[in-house]
């Protein structure tokens, strides 16, 4: 008889067990996702993704970025084949045009109060011309704007240049190669190689950090291939590629390349590469937005401070006035979509709900309260030494912790919250400073500022926001001549700086010749499109 009371009660006890698990089966949701970011596969759990995974009850099945984006974008459209939700960049509208993403109005009416209340300041912006919204854009301002450590692109270089130097404030393109030239000759090598003095990335899409850069030497901010210029109270798009700081931009680095300060394989790197360069303290100085530029400023951080990157806002000549930081804006032409192949829209529009909320994005961002950052008496958050050294791991961050999985592709909180604590730790604005990396605060001390933004004037104001997040339509005329343009862009730019000098302007004409005609079209829709921004934004 115990025999079999003890056999019963384990058979009970296999079926209550197996029970239970078929039950939290079918609890658990998978979505997949494509993220158009180069990350390593998801390690499995994280500290941020197991809280996420037991709260919602949803795992996500990733797919990241591997080669180009565009050719990527381009197969998955012609094959059909979509994961339940995507993000692609600028490339996102395409699938709107393919009709392969679904309208988010209702499922946000009906199952997102916290979508609706985030980004209500942006709804109407975030509208496509038929009414409907197709994407939440990855960052969403909700309150109220704030400052930052570093600026949103810059001339970066290497802090050992400009101690040695004396600290000087870098004001021209001239001004900045001369330092490199110099310092690299007096230390032909670092760490017992060679010293690289610039890089420059050319890599897929992201070769904009290099075509891009002679509106900056303009004194713009990043408004993508071409510029708003006031014209009669009035503002006219205008074009960059053929102007004198161009042909004066690839002219110098034409001079550094032939000079070996320019790299050697500077246009044959990719993404990967790039990172392992910069990150390797060999390298004296590299232009690019800051985001490009983070992961290996991260790691020298940790590894080597003495090399970090300081930010400049070079201009062609010391006669133009500046004006590269960007005002707070969100991207409403792209962000993460719900597509047409996802059997659950009402339950991915719920985790994105999840996701988006204040109680989410504190978790996301900073961490767990009492165990990744503290909150004083005041109610504002704060991060002990301890907890700081974490977070200046970038290793610990992305696999244990595991921010980058749930923030970088996803709809995140930018800007002050209601309580004045900024959603970024890196932007708290009692912190700025106060948290800055020992080899930071040197830095600052020097110049007598308090975060690398004080290099740099404060932003124009611009209601109409860039001009890159205008859409061109697919298969337009713009379309196609935007794409010859950069075809145009990408054969020519190496070739203008890798040529002998005495070749320099016989290249630079053939350029010319080449781009010239290609950009009449997207001009009339960046203009069409900055018109309509500044009469009803």
């Amino acid at each position: 008889m115990k025999r079999k009371s003890l056999l019963l009660l384990l058979l009970m006890l296999i079926t209550v067990t197996a029970t239970s698990v078929m039950v939290s089966a079918q609890k658990t949701k998978t979505f997949t996702v494509f993220l158009s970011e180069a990350l390593p596969d998801y390690p499995g759990s994280t500290i941020i993704g197991d809280i996420i995974e037991k709260e919602t009850g949803v795992k996500l099945q990733r797919e990241y970025l591997v080669g180009d984006l565009e050719t990527k974008v381009g197969l998955m459209i012609a094959s059909g084949e979509l994961p339940d939700m995507l993000v692609a960049a600028h490339f996102t509208s395409l699938f709107k045009d393919a009709g392969m993403l679904i309208p988010l109005n209702d499922l946000v009416e009906k199952h997102a109060p916290n979508i609706k209340r985030l980004y209500a300041k942006h709804w109407e912006q975030m509208k496509q011309e038929d009414g409907n919204v197709y994407w939440l854009p990855i960052q969403a301002i909700p309150y109220g704007t704030d400052e930052s450590r570093y600026p949103e692109l810059g001339f970066f270089i290497n802090k050992k240049v400009l101690k040695e130097a004396g600290w000087p404030k870098i004001k021209t393109l001239d001004e900045y190669f001369a330092l490199i030239e110099n310092y690299r000759k007096k230390h032909p090598k670092i760490n017992g190689e060679n010293t690289i003095g610039y890089v420059t990335l050319f890599d897929s899409w992201r070769s904009f950090a290099t075509t891009n850069v002679p509106q900056h030497l303009m004194g713009y901010p990043n408004e993508g291939e071409f510029v708003p210029v006031m014209e009669q109270g009035k503002f006219v798009v205008r074009q960059y590629h053929t102007s004198h700081a161009a042909k004066a931009y690839y002219q110098k680095l034409n001079e550094m390349y032939n000079k070996g300060i320019v790299d050697k394989e500077t246009f044959v790197m990719n993404y990967d590469q790039y990172i392992e360069k910069l990150s390797s303290g060999r390298v004296l100085g590299t232009f690019n937005q800051y985001w490009q530029v983070q992961e290996a400023q991260e790691i020298l951080l940790r590894d080597d401070p003495e090399s970090i990157f300081i930010p400049f806002p070079v201009v062609l000549d010391e006669h133009i006035e500046e004006y590269q930081r960007d005002t707070p804006y969100i991207q409403a032409t792209q962000g993460l979509s719900i597509t047409t192949a996802c059997k659950d829209p009402v339950g991915a529009i719920k985790f994105l709900d999840y996701l988006i909320r204040e109680e989410t994005q504190y978790l996301i961002q900073w961490g767990i309260k009492g165990q990744h950052y503290e909150v004083d008496e005041n109610g504002l958050f704060y991060r002990t030494e301890e907890q700081t050294k974490l977070f200046r791991d970038p290793d610990w961050v992305r696999n244990v912790l595991g921010r980058p999985y749930f923030y970088n592709s996803f709809p995140n909180l930018r800007g002050i919250d209601q309580n004045g604590n900024s959603f970024m730790p890196d932007r708290q604005p009692h912190l700025i400073y106060a948290d800055s990396h020992p080899s930071e605060k040197e830095v600052m001390d020097a110049y007598g500022i308090k975060a690398f933004t004080e290099f740099y004037n404060k932003p124009r104001e611009r209601k109409y926001y860039p001009l890159w997040t205008i859409t061109i339509p697919a298969g337009s005329p713009a379309h196609i001549e935007q794409t010859r343009m950069k075809d145009v862009l990408n054969a020519y730019v190496p070739r203008m700086v890798m040529c002998k000098p005495k070749d320099f302007e016989k290249v630079w004409a053939d350029y010319v010749k080449n781009i010239s005609p290609l950009m009449k079209e997207q001009m009339k829709v960046y203009q069409e499109g900055i018109d309509y921004r500044m009469e009803n934004w």
